[in-house]
């Protein structure tokens, strides 16, 4: 059982979309499909030689398509090929010779349509093409055995023909088991896609566009998060020095880089000091990190050496901090007024430095 596995994924192949593999496992099924039918037509002297002839020809050039499309990368262009092969060629062919209406087709143009439905490139032409053809072409078959009813092929007897039906709807339910895997793969696949584009979206919702770092909501949920959990915390607010004036001076791209700059190193230093960082708003950016006030000034020491060893086209980037640590009975609200209250004393006491809410002091 785990070789007849082991076969079956490497002739469907294991790494491609639902789509390829269905497709792959269609091919397979129709390969050994046409040589078991040539069989059966011969030992039950159901149809001409000749046709079963054509059967193995079909079936090793069904052969060729399924190794061009699996080693060598054809896969739309094969499914293509097959599935107009099958609407306008094989499955007339098999009417004409399989004893018309009274035989099989009619059921093997179901399982070539959900087939067909499941694998067919996107090119609106082509798809048109082939659905208008498995629409229509029983139709026309029908029309024509009609018209022409010598021409179709006749079973010698009733017990022949229902001996033909059986043994063609086991051939159909393995084809349609092979499409309802397919089908079962691809709404897995898809399943999987959708979450993957929703966690996707879901953490760009959390994002500054502009510096990757949490977004103004993200980063109060965060230190929210933080509270509940009542750690030894600390929050700073960093607001770059007259960055109004780098804007008017050199353009707000500029103005860009240097927040892009900024960010980046915040994001560094935060992951360094297992913290969590956001752009507040504008050029201001929240900053929280396990730790005492102690902690809460190393951190703004490291960030003040990056940005100096660092320095962009027209400067070093300067920023003013205020820093609180978080008390037992602290809400947001609290936590931030206190750090934002120590950012208005630093900026007032000359900017470029750290203030902490404790006692005001200059560091």
């Amino acid at each position: 059982m785990k070789l007849i596995v082991t076969s079956w994924r490497w002739l469907v192949g294991k790494t491609g979309s639902a789509r390829e593999i269905l497709h792959h496992g269609f091919l397979v099924s129709a390969f050994f499909i046409g040589l078991i039918s040539a069989l059966f037509n011969s030992l039950l002297d159901l149809t001409l030689p000749a046709y079963n002839i054509v059967l193995v020809i079909t079936s090793a050039f069904i052969a060729l398509m399924w190794y061009r499309s699996r080693f060598h990368g054809e896969f739309q262009r094969m499914a293509w090929l097959f599935c107009a092969l099958v609407t306008f060629v094989m499955l007339p062919g098999n009417w004409l010779f399989n004893h018309g209406a009274t035989g099989p087709t009619l059921l093997f143009y179901l399982m070539a349509s959900a087939y067909v439905l499941a694998v067919l490139p996107a090119n609106p032409k082509r798809r048109g093409i082939i659905i208008i053809g498995l629409m229509f072409m029983p139709w026309a078959l029908l029309a024509f055995e009609h018209a022409r009813p010598g021409l179709v092929s006749r079973y010698a007897s009733e017990g022949i023909r229902f001996l033909d039906m059986g043994f063609s709807y086991t051939l159909a339910f393995g084809l349609l088991s092979v499409v309802i895997a397919g089908y079962a793969r691809r709404i897995h696949e898809e399943r999987d896609i959708a979450n993957a584009y929703a966690a996707r979206l879901e953490r760009l919702s959390l994002l500054d566009s502009l510096t990757g770092l949490y977004n103004h909501r993200a980063i109060h949920k965060q230190a929210e998060a933080w509270i509940r959990r009542s750690q030894s915390a600390c929050l700073l607010i960093c607001d770059l020095d007259h960055f109004k004036m780098i804007n008017d001076n050199h353009g707000h791209p500029y103005g860009d880089t240097v927040l892009e700059e900024f960010s980046r190193h915040v994001s560094q230093l935060t992951q360094e000091f297992s913290g969590e960082a956001g752009r507040y708003g504008g050029e201001e950016f929240m900053i929280l990190i396990p730790g005492t006030l102690a902690t809460a000034r190393q951190f703004d020491r490291c960030l003040r050496e990056r940005c100096e060893a660092s320095p962009l086209l027209h400067g070093v980037i300067l920023f003013s901090t205020g820093a609180s640590e978080l008390h037992p009975d602290d809400t947001l609200s609290s936590w931030v007024k206190r750090s934002d209250d120590a950012l208005y004393h630093a900026k007032e006491n000359g900017r470029g430095r750290l203030m902490v809410d404790k006692d005001l002091s200059v560091i």
